[in-house]
């Protein structure tokens, strides 16, 4: 569906429909769901995507309909409104690096401990020493 699905985050509108959405700090292309074209998005609006449909809105449109579905999305409409207060345009590629980045960290990742590791990290746990779950 999306090139990138983590640079865009869930909203809903009073109907309850859900659909996912980015903020364009700067001009920047996106592709078309079910096609190899790509369409220009200007600066200062939002794209949605809804059931392989893109929708474009302007930034005070989009407030007027749409709300944050979860605390991912609530943070990144509030970064979206305080960058556009204080005249702030980050670069897209630094964006996309750093929502990449925190979307490894929040991936699971399972580890296998040996009884003396298990019973170590409890104990730390216990205690409230500071985990590093790689030195276990």
């Amino acid at each position: 569906m999306l090139e990138n699905h983590y640079l865009y985050s869930t909203f809903v509108d009073a109907y309850g429909r859900e659909v996912l959405a980015r903020y364009f700090f700067e001009s920047d292309y996106v592709n078309i769901p079910n096609t190899e074209m790509k369409m220009e998005v200007d600066p200062y609006h939002w794209v949605a995507v809804e059931n392989d449909n893109l929708s474009l809105y302007f930034h005070d449109n989009f407030l007027e309909i749409f709300q944050p579905a979860d605390k991912f999305a609530t943070n990144y409409l509030n970064f979206v409104i305080d960058s556009i207060n204080s005249d702030y345009r980050p670069g897209t590629e630094d964006i996309s690096n750093i929502v990449m980045d925190v979307a490894e960290e929040l991936v699971e990742k399972e580890i296998n401990l040996t009884f003396k590791s298990k019973v170590r990290l409890i104990w730390d746990l216990i205690i409230g020493k500071k985990i590093l779950i790689s030195k276990y």
